[in-house]
């Protein structure tokens, strides 16, 4: 089998591996890592500065950049909520939903793909292992919903 590593240096290079993927994807897509990371948030729904921020893990401020520099490019539009008119609103544009419809199934089959040189018994082993880390951390729906 080969060299063996102990935890934490696995998930350290599994991270590594995984992130290179995402970033070469955005790079193809003429995207940076943090604004595919914000459209894929907003891929099947518009959502509030707010929660953009505590999804993301950033603070507002860098939200708002992150926001305006997107939408220079055509990709997300910003709106008043119809809720809370103090409130602002961020909706990815008809080219920004094509974008990243395209990137989310690119990247999501490189890395399908990658777990796929996995035997199947070992693949649904690493499924339920990152999903049991996912939910124990809380991790927010940044690249969608985990499929009950």
């Amino acid at each position: 089998m080969g060299a063996m590593f102990t935890t934490p240096v696995a998930l350290v290079r599994l991270s590594y591996l995984v992130n290179s993927i995402y970033a070469g994807v955005c790079s193809g897509y003429g995207v940076s890592v943090p604004q595919a990371q914000l459209m894929c948030v907003l891929k099947d729904q518009s959502r509030g500065m707010g929660e953009i921020s505590t999804m993301l893990r950033l603070d507002k401020s860098s939200i708002t950049g992150l926001v305006e520099r997107i939408e220079r490019r055509g990709y997300l539009v910003r709106a008043m909520s119809p809720i809370d008119r103090r409130a602002i609103t961020v909706s990815l544009t008809a080219a920004g939903k094509e974008l990243t419809d395209a990137f989310y199934a690119d990247v999501s089959q490189r890395l399908a793909d990658l777990a796929g040189q996995l035997p199947a018994e070992d693949s649904d082993h690493l499924t339920r292992a990152a999903t049991l880390l996912v939910l124990a951390e809380d991790v927010p729906d940044v690249f969608g919903a985990l499929i009950p």
